[in-house]
């Protein structure tokens, strides 16, 4: 899991702390690849602001690769019908400045942004050096919108759980980050699943039965591979790899996966020798607890002996699959009977 990026700027912490005391801005420059948390945000700010009632007349809604900048603006300068307030939202606005025009026309609108309209301007990047973007930053109005990261993320998946009425630990939230990645989309996707998984029965799922629900709807986890071998367990890591292939998983999916993380565990191994301990490890190779837990285990059980000979068989199974007349499958069962070899 890699560290919390720092924004340049306000970040969400910030915009969370400011909409806490209400919506007193009249622009909002959401730009990042926090996408996800800027629809939640627009529709707070939407219920807030004009309600379900007044949406019907008052919120607007704008793509900026397909709208001009004078659409956009004549709409945020108009009055608000029967509310003291309209919402406009320019989704992608990072594309629509086409023109040195354009952006003397948005630079006059936010130095005299109306107070009837709340404007937000959302998109993955935003280019800095733009006259445009200094003047947001100036007036207080941008917000750096970063996916979070490290231990922010695993929060954001505990409290994402309990808005399903999923009882995640810690170390659950931390697992299913490790599986799935730092997309919020894609973990939301997964939580969402977990719980369909859970319908009627959250409330009696226990830790072991959540765990065992996520490595179900895993994707490859390459530890369970992994784990599965060791000096004399080749038939063990033959099962199990074939488990993986009667899955439809492929060769060419696994071999890398599989070469990854023993390339850890020889990493974890070597820096365990040096004296660093489980939270340094994570500090130093970037991964989260719950990754350099299994790879401690790992390099432990298999001993220095062992690690050396695995890391020496993924490096003759990267160079094989490459340019060996064997088949890959044939490459990957050589490279396991290798690492399992009996001391």
């Amino acid at each position: 899991m890699a560290f919390a990026r720092k924004p340049s700027g306000p970040g969400f912490s910030e915009l969370r702390q400011h909409l806490s005391e209400g919506i007193s801005l009249p622009v909002y420059c959401l730009f990042g690849d926090d996408q996800l948390r800027v629809r939640s945000i627009v529709e707070w700010m939407r219920k807030t602001t004009i309600g379900e009632a007044g949406s019907a007349f008052n919120y607007h809604v704008f793509d900026g690769e397909d709208s001009g900048l004078g659409k956009v603006v004549q709409q945020a300068m108009s009055f608000p019908m029967m509310s003291a307030h309209q919402l406009v939202w320019v989704r992608r606005a990072d594309l629509l400045i086409s023109s040195v025009d354009d952006e003397d026309a948005l630079c006059r609108y936010l130095e005299k942004a109306p107070k009837e309209t709340v404007l937000v301007l959302s998109g993955d990047k935003a280019d800095g050096r733009r006259k445009w973007v200094k003047l947001a930053k100036s007036q207080g109005y941008f917000f750096d919108m970063l996916t979070p990261s490290g231990r922010d993320l695993v929060t954001w998946v505990e409290k994402a759980g309990r808005e399903r009425s999923l009882a995640l630990t810690t170390d659950l939230a931390t697992l299913l980050v490790e599986l799935v990645g730092e997309d919020l989309q894609a973990l939301s996707n997964e939580l969402d699943k977990l719980a369909v998984a859970c319908l009627d029965e959250a409330s009696r799922l226990d830790e072991s039965a959540l765990q065992d629900l996520i490595l179900l709807q895993r994707p490859v986890d390459p530890f369970v591979l992994v784990k599965s071998l060791g000096p004399g367990q080749a038939a063990r890591g033959i099962e199990t790899l074939s488990q993986f292939m009667a899955e439809g998983r492929s060769v060419f999916e696994l071999a890398p996966l599989l070469i990854w993380r023993i390339k850890q565990v020889a990493q974890v191994s070597a820096l365990l020798r040096e004296g660093l301990d489980q939270r340094q490890l994570a500090s130093v190779l970037g991964a989260s607890p719950y990754a350099i837990k299994q790879a401690v285990d790992v390099a432990r059980d298999w001993g220095r002996e062992g690690v050396d000979r695995a890391f020496n068989a993924c490096a003759e199974a990267e160079r094989s699959l490459k340019s060996s007349p064997l088949g890959a499958d044939l490459v990957l069962e050589r490279a396991i009977h290798e690492i399992c070899k009996a001391p």
